[in-house]
């Protein structure tokens, strides 16, 4: 076999070793830093995830398809998003994978061709070959140092049409390579001989007794000093680039190809969450040898799949552009639902934001949790934060050129406040929420439990108010309106008829809070997304401004408007909605707002603060809640507060606690009953303490396995106190059973 043979077919460490041996006795092979910069070091190893530089491969073969598709159509001009080309090249509605019907298309089978990711066997199964190859415009070999190896260059700013530009390039992907084998043929070779170009990059440490670190070099032609130039037929490596990465370390995601978890199909649908172009991957290990799919982005998936029991998008300003999110709640029927959302993104951070398809970055789920109060909706909400239309600066100032995550600004802030704000409008997701809750909550109505409730409401009412960890009030001021979650659709009528505001008048809003107004109309939805065709007016503008319009799904809409900072409390104002159709007379609905206090608490209550309405909750080995939260006899509570409640979730069945009640079980019920409600009240309030620590420090956000982990072990110290305790007084407490009642008790237990 000859050396270029070798080539071609190493996926190993050893392979590539027995390559360059053979090949640098025939050929005189230098070796040239990548980028031409000898500290090229801190710039490849910038990045922190080694599925990032994989992705970076990717979207530079959608840019290398894309231009060559440029090239051959005579370099058409005006075209302003990678979308926009995909639309108009290649028939996909609005450049838009989730459009889509039929990924088995034979125009998109076709398509998806023009880049493919396979993962190969080297020496190591946990650490897999994976090559790139895409069938797009290709290199000359004297074009390698100013594109594909070269560090921060520029090319790509130019050309809008490309998703490219933005990233670091696939450049960090070096880093977790032991060699990385890059051939290319160019399409548009100028009548130049059409000859394969060849390198390979490592790793040189260096002298440890001079250098202080080493370099990423390429291997180059040393009479051309450029990448080897060789004669290969051309069906034996057909126009584009082939990226090798050898013996790649990827982390979590080396798992079969398949495997809904922890895989490149994992890795590639979430890290290409709404992808430009379909592409394939294929397992070419020879333990799952022969499995190809098509990859689309998990939007697709979403939006298309059986899993989505509800989705809707709304199109917002940000700043100097506009920003699309999108969400979908997922069903909480079938086996394992709770784990669902596993196959889509990472439990802890369920809402992604994306730029041109990719990820960039993404926020928490304490968003839901927290900042929302949808503790039901963790698990089941994923939120997709499209920036493809947000301007250049605020860009900048938001994405890092690694895309692992977003920068910590204010800009940052104000977006996490805009998502927050958009899921606070719909209406669905609050009854979405009550829905799965159902699922766990059993009232009981009786004088212990309900005593119970009066003292821990007491208690952490106390803890709120001084100092502690109390409730913020909601983005968005309730409507205080029992719109029922299943609204009727409105067919579409042109031109249109009418158009009705739905929200309360006056709309009660705050300062310097975004608030919204709910529409119901039979107008085409494609009037809300236009100036020209729908305008909603602000009397005097000095109250505020509008942000924006919810896609209108089946004549049902929501508008986005943001209050003034400095709007005194009963400062009124009027807001009208003027529809616009072409050919017919303008419709147009009006609404009063008025800015009320911003209330320090939730809730209702004369005394001024509000008493927050608790409720403990025993949980049985095999109840739903003890199943879809994986529990076991070590679990001891979990807390979780809505805008108007707290369920405290406690195990009846944690081992400790049984221990004491086995105990108690061989002196009669009421002893039973008298530990068993010592212990809810207790360790409801510290479960409680605990928690309201743990969101208020930021704990477990950005690693929610660790953070989590450590909470229960807290928990379990607190059950096992509160167990040592109830054990010293056992006698006391179960001779006071008959008390329970009694509301000098009850108030020395509180005061306790």
């Amino acid at each position: 076999m000859s050396a270029i043979a070798k080539l071609f077919e190493a996926t190993s460490v050893k392979q590539v070793t027995d390559f360059l041996g053979d090949f640098q006795e025939e050929q005189r092979v230098a070796w040239r830093p990548v980028g031409g910069r000898d500290n090229n070091l801190a710039i490849i190893n910038l990045g922190s995830d080694p599925a990032a530089g994989v992705i970076e491969r990717v979207t530079n073969a959608f840019d290398s398809v894309i231009d060559l598709e440029w090239e051959t159509r005579g370099r058409p001009a005006h075209l302003t998003s990678p979308r926009a080309a995909i639309a108009q090249w290649w028939g996909i509605d609005k450049g838009r994978m989730s459009n889509v019907e039929d990924l088995r298309d034979k125009d998109i089978v076709k398509l998806s061709k023009k880049v493919q990711v396979t993962i190969r066997d080297s020496e190591r199964a946990d650490r897999p070959t994976i090559d790139v190859r895409d069938r797009g415009t290709g290199l000359l070999p004297e074009d390698f140092a100013g594109t594909i190896l070269s560090l921060n260059e520029n090319r790509k700013l130019n050309k809008l049409f490309l998703a490219g530009a933005f990233g670091q390039g696939g450049s960090t992907a070096l880093a977790y390579s032991h060699f990385t084998i890059i051939i290319s043929r160019a399409a548009q070779n100028s009548g130049k001989p059409n000859l394969v170009g060849a390198t390979i990059v490592r790793f040189n440490p260096g002298d440890p007794m001079v250098d202080k670190h080493g370099v990423y070099e390429y291997m180059i032609d040393q009479s051309t000093g450029h990448p080897f130039a060789l004669e290969v037929p051309e069906k034996d490596f057909p126009s584009g680039t082939l990226v090798r990465h050898v013996s790649m370390d990827l982390g979590k995601y080396k798992s079969v190809m398949t495997a809904p978890t922890g895989s490149l199909w994992w890795l590639t649908h979430n890290y290409l969450f709404d992808a430009v172009l379909p592409f394939r991957i294929e397992e070419a290990r020879e333990e799952n040898k022969g499995t190809v799919r098509t990859v689309a982005g998990n939007h697709r998936r979403l939006t298309t799949g059986s899993d989505t029991e509800y989705q809707r998008e709304a199109t917002l300003t940000f700043r100097g552009g506009s920003v699309t999110i999108k969400w979908w709640v997922l069903s909480a029927e079938g086996k394992n639902a709770r784990n669902r959302i596993t196959n889509y993104t990472m439990i802890s951070k369920p809402i992604v934001i994306t730029y041109n398809g990719q990820k960039q970055g993404d926020f928490p789920n304490s968003v839901i949790k927290t900042d929302l109060k949808w503790p039901y909706l963790d698990r089941y909400l994923i939120v997709h934060v499209d920036c493809d239309k947000l301007d250049a600066e605020s860009r900048r100032q938001l994405f890092p050129t690694t895309r692992e995550s977003i920068r910590d600004t204010s800009l940052g802030e104000d977006l996490r406040r805009l998502v927050t704000d958009t899921l606070s409008g719909d209406d669905e997701l609050d009854e979405l929420d009550k829905e799965r809750k159902k699922r766990y909550i059993r009232r009981v109505d009786s004088a212990s439990v309900e005593n119970i409730r009066r003292r821990l409401a007491k208690r952490i009412k106390a803890v709120t108010t001084g100092g502690g960890s109390g409730k913020s009030p909601r983005p968005l001021p309730p409507e205080h309106d029992n719109t029922p979650a299943a609204k009727p659709p409105i067919p579409v009528q042109d031109p249109p008829t009418f158009i009705e505001i739905k929200s309360p008048s006056p709309r009660k809003i705050y300062a310097g809070k975004r608030f919204t107004i709910r529409f119901q109309t039979d107008a085409d939805p494609m009037y809300f997304m236009r100036p020209d065709s729908f305008i909603a007016v602000i009397d005097p503008p000095s109250i505020g401004h509008y942000s924006g319009t919810t896609n209108v799904q089946q004549g049902h809409g929501t508008a986005y408007f943001e209050a003034s900072e400095d709007l005194e409390v009963g400062t009124k104002a009027k807001i009208t909605f003027e529809v616009r159709p072409s050919r017919s007379i303008a419709l147009n609905a009006s609404v009063e707002v008025e800015v009320v206090a911003l209330p320090e608490s939730v809730g209702t209550n004369d005394g001024g603060t509000a008493t927050p309405n608790v409720n403990p909750q025993w949980v049985s080995e095999g109840d739903a809640f003890w199943v879809d939260n994986g529990w076991t006899k070590d679990s001891v509570a979990a807390v979780n507060e809505e805008e108007d409640s707290v369920d405290i979730f406690v195990s009846a069945d944690n081992a400790r606690l049984n221990t004491l009640i086995a105990r108690a079980q061989r002196r009669d019920t009421s002893a039973v009953d008298s530990l068993k409600d010592f212990y809810l009240e207790h360790i409801s309030y510290y479960a409680f303490v605990a928690d309201a620590d743990r969101r208020g420090n930021g704990e477990g956000q950005d690693d929610e396995a660790n953070g989590e982990a450590a909470h229960q072990r807290e928990l379990r110290h607190a059950c096992d106190t509160i167990c040592g305790i109830m054990d010293n007084l056992f006698d006391l407490l179960v001779e006071r059973a008959p008390e329970q009642n009694d509301e000098a008790a009850i108030a020395e237990t509180g005061a306790a």
